[in-house]
Formats: structure tokens, C-alpha cells, sequence
């Protein structure tokens, strides 16, 4: 039953039931009082969140609510309904570790092998790598990104107003001084990579602590205890943002671990052939022709299990 209603009102509030569909939902609900409480529960929750939602006072907060598109209201509000309800917890859903969930959620955010660009109000440019989920608040004291995972390249642009820009990961707090700069956040949770193309960032630990100023070409690991010594920046890492992967030297392994973010499906490398060593531009839009650069330049082959299970073994 609880399928059911959760089906029912993720249909409802999506704002695409047809007539057809509203008649089968009212003889649903008639048919038990189970399933007419289970719809009123799910209605009580949905009223609790448009009264906070009818309370907030900050008028860039509401613009903010009124300059999001209404069908992308209306599925984040579906989503907070269902965890209210406590429907998208437990193991079935794994709600916390769910890219779809968190990706809906996010303010923007790319999947597997997408690449985005935005320019926000003030005039900030914001690239988006793939499986990046990135929120954005403004109000009238801060200018706030919020890199929850993947990775973002930053172009900052003045604010009239002198609002400061800062960037938040799990780990970290970095405020931007007129400057270009990438931030990556770690899938695994192992810490966050800042590397500052132009200008510097200041970067601490987002509990406080531990601070430096990271300066031009430089980058610095973030854990969750410490903002380690900055080092040269491998302008390579960057490639992406022209729809590349650049390798120099770089094994084999290493390259698939990187490829694996922009190809769907279980992409691998054996063992026996990780250590082997490539240099070269890999266009991410076309991972057919990276296979077929890799078996043309290094002794692999690739063995296609079925289209979404992919390995790298000895020719």
C-alpha cells in the first residue's frame, strides 16, 4: 500500500495527471480508509511546507523561490514531502547515497558524462563537470556555492553590492579574491582539491581552524582536519571545461579511474595493463574513439560485455 500512495502522490503533485488518471486516484483512495490516511498524511506534510514557505521574510529568498521554474518547484517539493514522510529512507531507497535524489535536490547539477555552464546574477561563470551537484544561495549579506560533489570551475565577477563570495564543500571554506579557480570534491569523501588558475583563495577548514592563502597556479588539498601545502597546478586538470582529458605520462589506471566519470556503466582496467603509461588530448564527447586511440597507441584491447560493462585487458 505504501508503493501505492507514494506512486499516487508523486503523480499528483507533478502537475502531469490527466483526467483519466484523477478519476483511478479518488476510487483509489475510496477503496480502503488505509489508503485515504495515507493521503491525508502525505497532504499534511505538504501543507507544513508551503506555511514555511509563505513565512519567509527575506525578499531575495522569495525572488529566488519566484526565479526557479515551476516544474522544478514542484519535483523538489514532491522530494521534501517523501522525506518528511520518512518514504525514501531506510534500504530500498538509500536515500543518502542516491545520486538521482541529491541530484534532483541540487540547484544544478550534471549526470554521467555531462559538462554545463551557467552565469549566475551577478555575473559569476560557473562550470559544472560531470556528476556534479552544486547549490547556490544569495541574499543581501553573502554570495554562497555550495559544492556538495563533483567539480566546478569558478570565474568570479564583482559585486556592486560587496557581498562576499564563498565556496563551501564538506571540508572546506574558501573565499575567492578576485580571481579563476576549480574545486573538486572527492565521491569517496576523501577531502576536497582546490587548485586557483588566476588571483588567490583563501582556504580554511570549513570547522575553522587550519587557513592559507593558496596563490595563482598553485593548487591544495583539503582534508577534514587540515588545508595541506599548496603545490604546482597541472593545467591539464582543467581540460575538461573544453571537453578533454589530457594525459601526460599517465597510467593506464589512472586514466580509466578518470574516464570512468564521464562513461555510464562499469568501465574497468586489469590489473596487468594499469601500470602501462599514455600522453595525449582524450575528447570525453566520443569515448568510442578513446578506446580506439588506446588500442591503436598502448597493447589493450577493450572487451565489451554488454554496453554498459566495459574492461581494459592485455592484447
Amino acid at each position: 500500500m505504501r508503493d501505492q500512495a507514494l506512486a499516487w502522490f508523486t503523480l499528483a503533485q507533478s502537475g502531469e495527471m490527466n483526467s483519466a488518471q484523477a478519476l483511478a486516484l479518488q476510487q483509489w483512495r475510496n477503496a480502503h480508509v488505509q489508503h485515504e490516511q495515507a493521503w491525508q498524511r502525505f497532504n499534511s506534510i505538504r501543507q507544513q511546507l508551503q506555511r514555511r514557505s509563505s513565512q519567509l521574510a527575506n525578499p531575495l529568498a522569495r525572488q529566488t523561490l519566484k526565479n526557479t521554474p515551476a516544474q522544478e518547484r514542484d519535483r523538489r517539493q514532491v522530494l521534501k514531502i517523501l522525506l518528511g514522510a520518512g518514504l525514501l529512507g531506510g534500504t530500498a531507497w538509500q536515500a543518502s547515497d542516491s545520486f538521482w535524489l541529491q541530484s534532483t535536490l541540487a540547484d544544478y547539477h550534471t549526470g554521467t558524462g555531462e559538462r554545463s555552464h551557467y552565469t549566475l546574477a551577478d555575473g559569476t561563470q560557473i562550470w559544472l563537470n560531470t556528476r556534479t551537484l552544486l547549490d547556490v544561495h544569495y541574499d543581501a549579506q553573502v554570495r554562497r556555492l555550495t559544492l556538495r560533489q563533483g567539480e566546478i570551475d569558478v570565474l568570479t565577477a564583482t559585486d556592486p553590492g560587496g557581498r562576499p563570495l564563498l565556496v563551501y564543500t564538506a571540508e572546506a571554506r574558501l573565499q575567492p579574491l578576485g580571481t579563476r579557480f576549480s574545486v573538486r570534491r572527492e565521491e569517496d569523501g576523501r577531502g576536497t582539491l582546490l587548485a586557483v588558475s588566476s588571483g588567490k583563495v583563501a582556504a580554511s577548514l570549513k570547522s575553522g581552524g587550519d587557513s592559507r592563502v593558496v596563490q595563482a597556479h598553485t593548487q591544495a588539498w583539503i582534508s577534514s582536519r587540515q588545508v595541506y601545502s599548496a603545490q604546482p597546478a597541472n593545467l591539464a586538470d582543467t581540460a575538461w571545461i573544453d571537453g578533454f582529458i589530457v594525459a601526460e605520462r599517465m597510467r593506464l589506471g589512472d586514466f580509466i579511474q578518470e574516464l570512468s566519470r564521464h562513461v555510464p556503466g562499469l568501465l574497468r582496467c586489469d590489473p596487468a595493463v594499469a601500470d602501462l603509461r599514455l600522453t595525449g588530448s582524450y575528447p570525453l564527447q566520443d569515448p568510442e574513439q578513446i578506446f580506439s586511440m588506446l588500442e591503436q597507441s598502448l597493447p589493450v584491447t577493450v572487451q565489451r560485455r554488454t554496453r554498459y560493462w566495459t574492461t581494459l585487458t592485455s592484447r
